[in-house]
């Protein structure tokens, strides 16, 4: 049975995406005013562990495959430390 990601639908500032365990499977980051910066956390708010981290220029692109998916032990929460970039992350 093929796995089928869910999509955190667009978002552009901290967030939790899941408050449980899961796997992220893509990442989408796209800013189109200044140069951001996002983390991904191990955790339901801002005090887990960062597990992934880039930075983009202004009106830059990138869309992330993890071909072994990043684990997540306790929760998926978005961290954006500076700009607003539209953030879309698969995961189950």
């Amino acid at each position: 049975m093929a796995i089928r990601p869910m999509s955190s639908g667009v978002k552009t500032s901290d967030t939790a995406v899941k408050s449980a365990s899961g796997v992220i499977h893509w990442i989408t980051v796209s800013d189109v005013t200044a140069a951001s910066q996002i983390q991904i956390n191990d955790s339901t708010d801002d005090s887990g562990t960062d597990l992934w981290t880039i930075e983009l220029p202004a009106n830059g692109y990138v869309h992330c495959l993890f071909p072994t998916p990043l684990f997540c032990g306790t929760g998926i929460y978005l961290d954006v430390p500076t700009g607003s970039p539209s953030v879309v992350i698969g995961y189950t």
